[in-house]
């Protein structure tokens, strides 16, 4: 008889494979009669995906009034524990039990876009604006969603429909700015950044990047927005990040436009002193200190910057400030001609 012993052995393995492979699907929460309204939003808040999303379950079935948004909940928390499938396949089960709740469709949107599955998105929140097209919260996710996949020109209607319905704030002005500025209209994009910005704005790269659009073009194709407006959001992005080499050399470069040649080159030591490695900033900033009558001070600057420099034109120009001055010819006294008494 042939040794079997082997075959309890190899069973619990198998169970203990199948045990340790993740189940999908949403599941029944153990204990649902203690499932409550506050304990499903602990759950989430304390990102527990597993007993979120059972727990949330758990209220949809219960079918009462907050069966939609508990399907919602549901979705999402399957969507954070990467199940993307389980979760369109309760958002479906949830729009067929109650397709009055466009919020089913936006939830699906969001599951899809979590996903990185943008272009599957679209035609969700286009459903939505079909059975309601002044619903705010679409209108900014759809317009949302087409910049980011470079459709401007199909997301600024939709923008201008929500400010139109009173829905303006910093977001949408946000978007429209990043819509019009990909579509080359700098007047319109900076419009719209000053719009955004007046509602607040604490990220320092956001308004250095707005910034950058200004100081960057040229005069006629800035529209109505002045530099004293530019320069207040380099001087806030400075002060958020000191150490935000590019919000210091912006400002340098928006004070030497305006002539304010002192104020630049304080600006453009500061971005240096954070960067030394910018070695075209030095270029800059030499120039201006020769032409302030400073040459010992680009001269410092060349020798910093010829340890690394690759391009012949600049390193040619670095090494000219280096060379001594000319020396001054004597000056020629004329000899005195006796006067013949």
């Amino acid at each position: 008889m042939r040794n079997l012993a082997w075959i309890p052995l190899l069973a619990a393995l198998a169970l203990s494979s199948c045990a340790s492979s993740p189940r999908r699907g949403v599941r029944r929460h153990p204990e649902p009669q203690r499932v409550t309204l506050e304990s499903a939003r602990a759950a989430t808040q304390n990102e527990q995906w597993l007993l979120a999303s059972s727990s949330w379950y758990e209220i949809y079935l219960a079918g009462r009034a907050e069966a939609p948004m508990a399907c919602v909940e549901a979705a999402r928390a399957l969507s954070e524990m990467g199940d993307v499938a389980s979760a369109r396949n309760l958002l479906d089960q949830g729009f067929k039990r109650y397709p009055e709740h466009l919020e089913l469709l936006e939830a699906h949107a969001e599951v899809l876009e979590n996903a990185g599955f943008r272009r599957a998105a679209e035609p969700y929140l286009e459903r939505v604006l079909e059975r309601n097209p002044d619903r705010l919260s679409t209108l900014l996710f759809l317009a949302r969603l087409r910049v980011e996949l470079s459709l401007e020109d199909k997301a600024l209607p939709l923008l201008e429909r929500r400010i139109a319905l009173g829905g303006a704030d910093a977001l949408t002005w946000r978007l429209i700015a990043r819509a019009q500025r990909k579509a080359g209209r700098t007047a319109e994009a900076l419009d719209a950044y000053a719009k955004a910005f007046a509602y607040g704005e604490n990220d320092p790269d956001r308004l250095v990047h707005a910034a950058s659009l200004f100081v960057d073009s040229d005069a006629e194709q800035r529209g109505t927005v002045d530099a004293s407006v530019v320069r207040t959001w380099l001087r806030r992005a400075v002060e958020l990040d000191p150490q935000l080499a590019v919000g210091h050399e912006y400002l340098g470069r928006l004070c030497e436009q305006a002539g304010d040649d002192p104020a630049a080159i304080a600006c453009f030591e500061r971005a240096l002193e954070l960067d030394p490695s910018r070695n075209e900033l030095a270029l800059r900033l030499g120039r201006m200190h020769l032409a302030a009558g400073n040459p010992a001070r680009a001269a410092a600057l060349a020798k910093h910057a010829l340890r690394s420099e690759r391009d012949l034109e600049r390193k040619a120009e670095f090494e000219r400030w280096l060379e001594p001055p000319p020396a001054e010819s004597p000056v020629q006294v004329p000899a005195e001609v006796p006067v013949d008494g």
